[in-house]
């Protein structure tokens, strides 16, 4: 079994000999051999491990799909004891727990991430777990098959990159250090099956784990803050070890100066993704909740930095008390991440609001919200089920998971998800994966079916982050406006074509209609030449009619959403030729995969070298007053628009009664 820490290594420099215990180990392995030296080192750590400490840290909830999700602990584990394994939800059955390829791949498509996220080991938790709610030693050889035959296999490498090698990516390491190898550990301990050698094969492996998140880091993102909180528990838990100090130094000296480097100063984790967003938190949360058990000190002050965190949280939520699922992201229940809030700030009242679902604490005092620094617009008409929300992307690409999407509109009301993000699809290279990083399964627009490409000239800049993206909006209590530009290029040729779109979101309505949405685009072709500009909304998977002024979804329960506009629209469902448009994801939980069907795209081609469109969303709650149809010039230059009501109201608006602003003009929330 070869790892880089040696038994002698281990024995003579890796160990803390100061601790009476394990004084003269050294001496111990040269003169009496490693039988003996591997007796002095697991009787020390028998003895020494605080268990009942550490299982005062709560059993966290399940992540990665790496177990069918119907299944409780012990049939989760029974499937392991069988050999069955599920990674990314894809599952795959090995002949036995001591018979496991870790280095395998058995997808149809040879999904990199199966083999990578195999080795986060969550089943071992699983297996401790079921260990110590019964007691049978069954759990205990799995744990010792799948262990041994993982450091037979997996040899930590000396110096590969963050992200080299099948089992020892450091988001890896980050992971089953913050997670599932402690609480196996910590579990097993005691069992007869645990001899000296298999202590001493975890232990020289954890010394592993420690030099490679040590020295081999990636340096950033939401890696950053899995790897240093796998650090951290290490030395947390192992402080036997030689550099356990220096490692933790590090580790929460970096982590401090993350939750500075990686937040926009409105509060968003630089890779803009909500997913992600509390990826961050819940590492930190993982840390301290450990550091508390084990009385280990955290820098003073460091868990106060998270408020804005949890703040943003709050600041993104849809009425349905989930995230819209931007960047990569997913669509995760607000009151789970308010109660981790709880934790480190029981005072704040609307944590404490979301958290409760409304029992207790207050909603907070704002609805709309600006983030001006990341860019982006939030509005909502307040924050029951049945409000109405909006959203809109004007702001920066993100450090990582960033999707081609600027300028997207999102949009919820009667507790319905209307206009919903394209989300996150498995890490390949399918064309769905590709569709769902694209512009076409987003609410922005194309150009000759092309989409944005800042991907193509994208370099990250270690800048602080508290400048202007270049949003502007205002709002009031009536209405909110948001404004944004597009001009890095459409397509592989970046061509030079520059889209403007203003928000004007009429949270009252007009002439006692319900709230809708008007949608002002205008591009420009800077080249001069003759281009097809086609804003798109990308639906889900609602009955919809069509009569050719108006697309209206039905959402059932009453709720209907229309969208009408100033031009013609076309319909495209399932295409793959001459581009792959009009897809939707379909996320089974039962089955765990990720699975691609047709959804309804709305298309609005304009053919020029310049053009404007107007397009109005509407919302309607059971035959509510709404917008019937849309008249504006596409002559770019004009900000004149009508709009007739269901009722046959005709009115005439001006876009410049709705100006927006930059720089602070306008307060950040209303």
């Amino acid at each position: 079994m070869h790892m880089l820490t040696t038994y002698e290594k281990l024995f003579c420099e890796a160990l803390d000999t100061t601790i009476p215990a394990l004084s003269g180990i050294d001496a111990t392995f040269r003169e009496k051999g490693l039988e003996a030296a591997e007796g002095q080192l697991a009787d020390y750590v028998r003895a020494s491990l605080r268990t009942e400490d550490y299982f005062t840290v709560p059993y966290h909830d399940r992540e990665n799909v790496w177990c069918d999700p119907a299944d409780s602990e012990l049939a989760a584990a029974e499937k392991i004891l069988s050999g069955e394994f599920r990674s990314c939800g894809f599952p795959h059955k090995f002949p036995d727990t001591a018979s496991v390829d870790w280095e395998c791949n058995p997808t149809p498509n040879q999904y990199a991430e199966w083999t990578w996220q195999l080795s986060r080991h969550h089943e071992w938790r699983c297996l401790g777990y079921c260990y110590r709610h019964t007691g049978d030693e069954k759990y205990t050889k799995a744990f010792v098959d799948l262990m041994m035959s993982w450091c037979e296999q997996a040899t930590c490498p000396a110096d590969a990159p963050f992200y080299a090698t099948k089992c020892w990516r450091t988001i890896e390491a980050g992971i089953r250090m913050t997670l599932s190898w402690h609480y196996a550990f910590y579990a097993f301990i005691h069992s007869p099956l645990m001899t000296d050698h298999v202590i001493t094969t975890f232990i020289r492996s954890i010394c592993d784990h420690g030099y490679r998140l040590r020295h081999f880091g990636s340096g950033g993102g939401n890696w950053r803050a899995m790897e240093m909180a796998g650090l951290a528990h290490i030395a947390m838990l192992y402080p036997f070890l030689r550099e356990t100090p220096e490692w933790g130094k590090r580790a929460f000296s970096v982590l401090e100066a993350e939750l500075d480097n990686q937040i926009y100063a409105d509060g968003f984790q630089f890779e803009l993704s909500t997913n992600d967003h509390d990826v961050v938190i819940v590492n930190y949360h993982r840390v301290f909740a450990t550091a508390r058990a084990m009385g280990y000190p955290v820098p003073e002050g460091l868990a106060k930095k998270l408020l804005r965190l949890f703040e943003l949280d709050i600041h993104v939520t849809c009425p349905d008390g989930r995230y819209p699922d931007l960047n990569d992201g997913s669509r995760s229940s607000l009151a789970y991440w308010c109660g981790i809030g709880l934790n480190y700030f029981p005072d704040h009242p609307a944590i404490r609001w979301f958290a409760t679902e409304g029992r207790e604490g207050q909603p907070p005092a704002y609805t709309s919200v600006a983030l001006p620094y990341s860019g982006l617009a939030f509005m909502r008409t307040g924050w029951e089920w049945d409000d109405l929300w909006c959203f809109m992307d004007a702001g920066d690409f993100g450090r990582g998971h960033q999707h081609e999407d600027k300028l997207n509109i999102l949009l919820s009301a009667y507790g319905k998800n209307l206009l919903p993000d394209a989300g996150n699809y498995a890490y390949d290279d399918s064309p769905m994966r590709r569709f769902v990083l694209d512009t076409r399964s987003h609410n922005c627009a194309l150009v000759d079916d092309m989409g944005q490409n800042r991907r193509g000239r994208y370099s990250w800049r270690n800048e602080p982050l508290d400048g202007y993206a270049g949003m502007k909006w205002s709002f009031s209590p009536a209405v909110d406006t948001v404004e944004g530009v597009y001009d890095q290029g459409y397509g592989p040729e970046f061509l030079p074509v520059t889209h403007g779109r203003k928000l004007i979101l009429f949270k009252e309505g007009l002439g006692g209609s319900q709230p809708f949405a008007v949608v002002v685009d205008r591009f420009t072709a800077t080249d001069g030449e003759t281009h097809t500009f086609t804003p798109s909304y990308q639906l889900g998977f609602e009955p919809y009619t069509d009569d050719g002024n108006a697309f209206t979804a039905d959402h059932g329960d009453g709720v209907t959403f229309t969208i009408v506009a100033s031009v013609p629209h076309t319909v495209v469902m399932g295409q793959t030729e001459p581009i792959f448009i009009g897809w939707r994801k379909r996320y089974d939980n039962a089955a765990a995969v990720n699975e691609a069907i047709p959804a309804p795209c709305v298309r609005y081609p304009l053919t020029g070298t310049a053009a404007r469109l107007v397009t109005v969303l509407c919302p309607r709650k059971e035959g509510g007053k709404s917008v019937a149809s849309v008249t504006a010039s596409r002559d770019p230059s004009d900000t004149t628009l009508t709009l007739t009501f269901t009722d046959g109201t005709v009115m005439a608006l001006r876009e410049t009664d709705y100006p927006c602003y930059e720089d602070g003009v306008d307060k950040l929330c209303i």
